[in-house]
C-alpha cells in the first residue's frame, strides 16, 4: 500500500505539471500575440532586421581591418573625437556582424559603438536585441541591456548580455529555452548562464521553470547543442505485471568529461528502482565509456488488485551492473571491453525489454587490436561473471590473421589463421562440472587466381591442424587433429543495356542495365583426424566435419542512371548447395535461399527473403516487407514473418500526419494461426509549438507477457530522441541489406 501511494502522488504531480504546461503553453502562444501587435521590438521576429536578410558563413575568416561601413537617416562627424553621432534607421557593418539600433556614437579610431533604441546585432553564430549596447567591431566585446538572445537551438533573456566573442556569450540573471515565445512554457532561470554557440549552453545553480511555476533546481545544467537527449523525462503508464507505474530520470553533465543520467522509477506492484548510467570520456587520448547501474528491492504483490489486503508480499534485491568502454590507441591499435553484471536471468527482460530483445546474453570480455599493412592480431580475454550462464571462457585467446597476399610474382597467394587459446566452461549455478583445454590452431590456404576467357577461377588447397591439451575422450589429451581441404571458386558476369526511358509514377528511368552474376564453388573437407565426438564443444572450431559440396548462386540486378550516377532498382539472389559425400545426408540438395529486394523510387520499397529446406521439404522461413509513404503526411508498412512450427505474424505500422499539430501511429501484430491480434499499439502526437505530448496505449496477449500499458510523454522538440521502454516500432530492413545465414 505505500508504494501504491507513492505511486498515485507521482501521478498527482504528474498531472498538475502537465495541465500547468498546457496552460502556460496557451497563454505563451497569446502573450506572443499581443506583444507582436503591440510591441514589434519585443519580439525576435522583428522585421527590422531579420537574421535571414544578412546572410552570413559562421567559418568565415574575420578581417579586423576590414572597412566599417555606416548608414542613417542623419549622420555627423566631430572631428575633435574622431566619432560619428548618427540617427534613424541606423545600421554599421563591419565583416560579418551588423548592428541596427536607433541612435549610435562611433568612435572611428577605436571601432567602438555606443548605441540606444531597438538595437539588434547579427553575427554568424547568434542574434541579440537590446535597449542599449555598447560594441567593438575589433575584438568583438559588446554589452547589452535587457536584452535578447538567439543562438540555434536557444533563445534567452537577461538583465544584460556580454559577448566576449562571436563562440562565447555571458547572460546575467536571466533565462534560456528552446521556445521562441516572450513568455516560453518552460525555460531555465539563473543568476549565470554560458552560451557557446552550436556547442553547449551551462546555467549555474538554475531553476527550471514549466510556465510559472518551478519543477527542478540543478545545481549545473550542460546541454551540449548536439546532443538530442532530454534532461527530465517522466513517464507514468500501467502494466498488469507492474502495475501502475511512473518513469523518471534526470541527465546532465557533472564535468565536462562525465555525463549521467538518474533514474527513479515507482512500480505499484513491485516497489521503487534506482540507478544512474555515466556517460564518460577518459583521460587525454583514454578513450570513450559508459557505465549503467540499476537497483530494486523488489515487493511482488501477490494478489489480483493493488489494493487487495490479502495481497502477499515477497521481497528480492534485483539489480545490473554494465561497463562499457572504448579506446583508440592509436590508428592501427584499439582496446574495447564489456562487462556485463546481472542478478538473475529474467532481470533485463523484465525491465529492459528492449535491451533483451537486442541481445538476451550480453558476454563479458575485453579485446585488444593491431591492425598492420597485410596482417592482424588481437588478444582478447573472456570471463564468467553471471553463475547461471554457461559461456566459454577464454583465459586468453591471441590470433594472428595474415590476409590473402601474393607470393612474389609467380601468382599464387597465401592467407594463415593463427589462433592459441586457454579455455574454460563450466555449467550454471553451482556445479563444479567444469571443461577445460588450451588450444593451439594454425590454419592455411594456397590458391592460384587466374582467368580463362570470361571466367574467374581461383582454385585453393589447404590444411587445419590444432592441438588440444584435454579432450573429451581423455585418451586423446595431448593431440593434434589434422583437417585437409580443397577446392575452386568460379565466377562470371554478363550484362545487356537497353536504351529505355521513362519518367512517370515517380519511377525514373534513363536505360536500363541487367547484370547476371552466377557463382559456382566446390569444396573438399576430409574427415579430421579427430572426430568432434571426442572434443568438448567450446564452439564451431571444434565441430568441423566431412565436407563435400558445390555451392551455386545465380544473382541478377536492374540498374538505370540518375543524376549520372547508377542506381539498382531491383535485385534477386538465389543460393544452394548440392552434398556429394557430405554429411548428414549425401547426394541431396543443401537449403534454397532466395532474396528479392525491389525500390523504383523513393516513395516504395519492397522486400522478401525465403529459406526451402530440401530434407524435410518445407518452407523454413519466409518474410516479405512493403514500404510505402508519401514524405509528406502519411507513410504504411506491412510485414510478414513465417517460421515453419513457430509463428506466423502480419505486422502493420500506419502513421499520419493530420495537421501541423496532431499525428498518430498505428502498430498492429496479427497471428495468422491462432486468428487473434497478438499486439496494438495506439499513439497520438500533439505539438505544443516548442514541446510535443505523446499518448499511447498497448496490449499484448503473448505466452510470456500479456497486459496492457499506457504512458504519457512530455518531450522538447530541439532534442526530440527519447527512448522509453514499452514502445514497439515496424522493424525496417536497410534497401539493399542480405538476411544473415
Amino acid at each position: 500500500m505505500k508504494d501504491t501511494k507513492q505511486v498515485m502522488r507521482a501521478f498527482v504531480v504528474f498531472w498538475c505539471v502537465a495541465l500547468a504546461a498546457l496552460i502556460f503553453s496557451a497563454s505563451g502562444a497569446q502573450a506572443q500575440e499581443n506583444s507582436a501587435q503591440a510591441a514589434p521590438s519585443s519580439s525576435p521576429l522583428d522585421d527590422k532586421a531579420p537574421a535571414k536578410d544578412v546572410p552570413h558563413d559562421k567559418n568565415a575568416p574575420y578581417d579586423k581591418n576590414a572597412p566599417v561601413e555606416l548608414t542613417g537617416d542623419s549622420i555627423e562627424f566631430k572631428a575633435e573625437e574622431s566619432k560619428f553621432v548618427a540617427s534613424g534607421n541606423v545600421v554599421l557593418k563591419q565583416n560579418d556582424s551588423t548592428l541596427f539600433c536607433d541612435k549610435l556614437e562611433f568612435y572611428r579610431d577605436r571601432k567602438e559603438a555606443h548605441a540606444i533604441g531597438n538595437i539588434v546585432l547579427v553575427s554568424p553564430k547568434g542574434t541579440v536585441w537590446a535597449d542599449k549596447a555598447f560594441y567593438n567591431f575589433e575584438t568583438k566585446r559588446g554589452e547589452f541591456t535587457n536584452a535578447r538572445i538567439m543562438a540555434n537551438p536557444y533563445f534567452g533573456k537577461a538583465a544584460s548580455i556580454t559577448k566576449f566573442h562571436d563562440d562565447y556569450y555571458v547572460l546575467s540573471d536571466g533565462w534560456i529555452s528552446t521556445s521562441d515565445y516572450d513568455n516560453p512554457e518552460y525555460r531555465i532561470k539563473s543568476r549565470k548562464i554560458e552560451v557557446y554557440p552550436y556547442d553547449r549552453a551551462i546555467a549555474h545553480n538554475s531553476v527550471m521553470y514549466l510556465g510559472g511555476m518551478p519543477v527542478m533546481y540543478m545545481p549545473k545544467y550542460v546541454q551540449y547543442l548536439n546532443d538530442d537527449r532530454p534532461h527530465l523525462r517522466v513517464v507514468p503508464g500501467y502494466q498488469k505485471d507492474l502495475g501502475a507505474y511512473v518513469l523518471m530520470s534526470t541527465h546532465m553533465m557533472v564535468t565536462d568529461w562525465i555525463d549521467t543520467t538518474y533514474h527513479l522509477d515507482l512500480y505499484g506492484r513491485k516497489g521503487v528502482g534506482y540507478g544512474v548510467d555515466a556517460d564518460y570520456n577518459a583521460w587525454e587520448n583514454g578513450g570513450h565509456g559508459l557505465v549503467k547501474t540499476y537497483y530494486i528491492n523488489e515487493h511482488q504483490l501477490i494478489g489480483n488488485t493493488i489494493g487487495q489486503t490479502n495481497a502477499t508480499p515477497t521481497t528480492g534485491e534485483r539489480y545490473r551492473i554494465e561497463w562499457r568502454h572504448k579506446w583508440d590507441i592509436d590508428p592501427q591499435t584499439s582496446f574495447i571491453s564489456q562487462y556485463y553484471k546481472v542478478s538473475d536471468k529474467d532481470f533485463i527482460k523484465e525491465y529492459f525489454r528492449r535491451e533483451y530483445q537486442q541481445d538476451q546474453n550480453p558476454p563479458t570480455y575485453a579485446l585488444l587490436t593491431h591492425s598492420m599493412a597485410n596482417a592482424t592480431a588481437s588478444l582478447r580475454a573472456d570471463l564468467r561473471v553471471n553463475n547461471f550462464e554457461a559461456p566459454v571462457e577464454r583465459l586468453p585467446e591471441f590470433n594472428y590473421s595474415l590476409t590473402n597476399q601474393p607470393i612474389s610474382d609467380t601468382g599464387f597467394y597465401v592467407k594463415s589463421n593463427n589462433t592459441i587459446s586457454n579455455l574454460r566452461q563450466k555449467d550454471p549455478s553451482v556445479s563444479d562440472n567444469t571443461h577445460h583445454t588450451i588450444r593451439i590452431d594454425t590454419d592455411n590456404e594456397l590458391s592460384r587466381p587466374f582467368k580463362v576467357s570470361f571466367l574467374e577461377m581461383r582454385p585453393y588447397i589447404g590444411t587445419e591442424q590444432t592441438y588440444y591439451s584435454n579432450t573429451l575422450d581423455s585418451s586423446h589429451n595431448d593431440s593434434v587433429r589434422g583437417i585437409f581441404r580443397t577446392g575452386m571458386d568460379v565466377s562470371t558476369k554478363f550484362y545487356r543495356v537497353y536504351d529505355v526511358t521513362f519518367n512517370k509514377y515517380g519511377i525514373e528511368v534513363n536505360q536500363l542495365r541487367h547484370v547476371i552474376t552466377p557463382t559456382v564453388g566446390y569444396l573438399y573437407q576430409h574427415h579430421p583426424t579427430l572426430g568432434s565426438e571426442k572434443l568438448y564443444g567450446f564452439d564451431s572450431m571444434d565441430a568441423r566435419d566431412t565436407i563435400d559440396r558445390f555451392a551455386l548462386g545465380l544473382d541478377n540486378t536492374l540498374q538505370t542512371k540518375r543524376d549520372g550516377k547508377s542506381v539498382d532498382l531491383a535485385r534477386s539472389s538465389l543460393t544452394t548447395e548440392f552434398r556429394l559425400k557430405d554429411n548428414p545426408t549425401p547426394g541431396s540438395w543443401g537449403d534454397m535461399k532466395w532474396t528479392n529486394e525491389l525500390y523504383p523510387n523513393q516513395y516504395v520499397t519492397f522486400h522478401n527473403d525465403m529459406d526451402y529446406n530440401n530434407d524435410t521439404r518445407h518452407l523454413q522461413t519466409a518474410n516479405f516487407d512493403l514500404y510505402l509513404k508519401d514524405n509528406k503526411k502519411w507513410e504504411f508498412d506491412i510485414g510478414r514473418r513465417y517460421a515453419h512450427k513457430d509463428d506466423d505474424l502480419v505486422t502493420t505500422q500506419v502513421s499520419y500526419k493530420f495537421n501541423p499539430k496532431w499525428r498518430t501511429v498505428v502498430y498492429d501484430r496479427w497471428n495468422v494461426d491462432t486468428g487473434h491480434w497478438q499486439e496494438q499499439q495506439y499513439s497520438f502526437v500533439r505539438d505544443l509549438h516548442s514541446w510535443e505530448v505523446e499518448f499511447a496505449i498497448n496490449n499484448k496477449k503473448e505466452p510470456e507477457k500479456s497486459g496492457t500499458e499506457f504512458w504519457f510523454i512530455f518531450r522538447i522538440k530541439a532534442f526530440p530522441s527519447v527512448k522509453f521502454n514499452g514502445s514497439t516500432s515496424f522493424s525496417k530492413r536497410e534497401v539493399g541489406s542480405q538476411p544473415q545465414p
